[in-house]
């Protein structure tokens, strides 16, 4: 066998596997939606005026992928996701441009960092409520804002009071490894 005709041949067969799994990772038709997900889907389709069979396929794949994460949460989880949408609808742009940016951060992180700072709100919000407001206030009189922080991080509003300059909502002292995150930290020079 020539090599050009091999290359040819390897060279269909790759453009048909590419173009099967094109059409596999295409999004459904709306008559392909069971009727749960068509459900779920239906109210954005009205807020955006439009028909999903002629949305692009990548906002359709989105609203599937959506509906599909909501059908398998718990009740408990449904709740809490609404009250997060909730939340977010109320942000201003500047609010939410925050929130992007440290969750970005938060990304860049090492998996040990993010591993130790996730223990670390772990711990925080295991504290009694007043013991957490005393570890805010103690923050705020040692530090100012740290840069490039939002001066209110967006923590759970069970657990954070409006205002807060703790960054990331966390405390310091509550870092692993630091005990109860109880003691009482050094004043820094200003």
């Amino acid at each position: 066998m020539r090599p050009d005709s091999m290359l040819g041949r390897c060279a269909l067969i790759l453009a048909g596997i590419f173009a099967g799994i094109g059409v596999a990772l295409a999004a459904p038709a709306w008559k392909q939606l069971d009727t749960r997900q068509q459900a779920l889907i239906l109210p954005a389709l009205q807020s955006q005026g439009g028909d999903f069979d002629k949305l692009p396929e990548q906002r359709r794949a989105a609203l599937v992928k959506g509906a599909d994460r909501w059908l398998a949460m718990t009740a408990q989880q449904r709740n809490t996701a609404t009250q997060q949408f909730q939340r977010w609808q109320l942000m201003s742009v500047a609010e939410k441009m925050a929130v992007l940016e440290r969750r970005e951060r938060f990304r860049k992180l090492s998996p040990d960092q993010r591993k130790a700072l996730l223990d670390t709100q772990k711990q925080f919000v295991e504290m009694p409520l007043q013991q957490q407001q005393d570890l805010r206030e103690q923050f705020n009189e040692l530090q100012p804002p740290l840069d490039g922080l939002p001066s209110q991080p967006f923590a759970p509003p069970t657990t954070t009071t409006p205002g807060s300059t703790a960054p990331l909502g966390l405390p310091v002292n509550s870092l692993p490894g630091s005990g109860s995150g109880t003691t009482a930290l050094p004043a820094l020079p200003r």
